[in-house]
């Protein structure tokens, strides 16, 4: 981590808009924040966080397929056809 994605939280009390004006023009993405020189949260800026939870949502969804592909019984599985005529009445 570069030295100015961390702040302490004294700074980030002392500097919160500007810290959040910097997030919002897209100067920062991330930032560590410090309490007593020991990391304690994570700020991230908007486009960040939905990037993580997007990618988090895929990784959840890989795995369950991988997790279908493995126990997947061609005998109980049906048709498109028996599909249509189920849903169709």
């Amino acid at each position: 981590m570069r030295q100015d994605e961390y702040i302490s939280a004294t700074n980030l009390s002392k500097k919160t808009s500007a810290t959040l004006d910097a997030f919002d023009r897209g100067e920062m993405e991330k930032m560590i924040v410090l309490k007593n020189n020991s990391p304690k949260a994570v700020l991230l800026s908007m486009e960040a966080f939905q990037a993580m939870q997007e990618e988090l949502e895929d990784l959840r969804m890989a795995s369950l397929a991988l997790v279908r592909q493995e126990t997947f019984d061609p005998k109980k599985a049906l048709s498109h056809e028996q599909i249509m005529e189920r849903f169709s009445r």
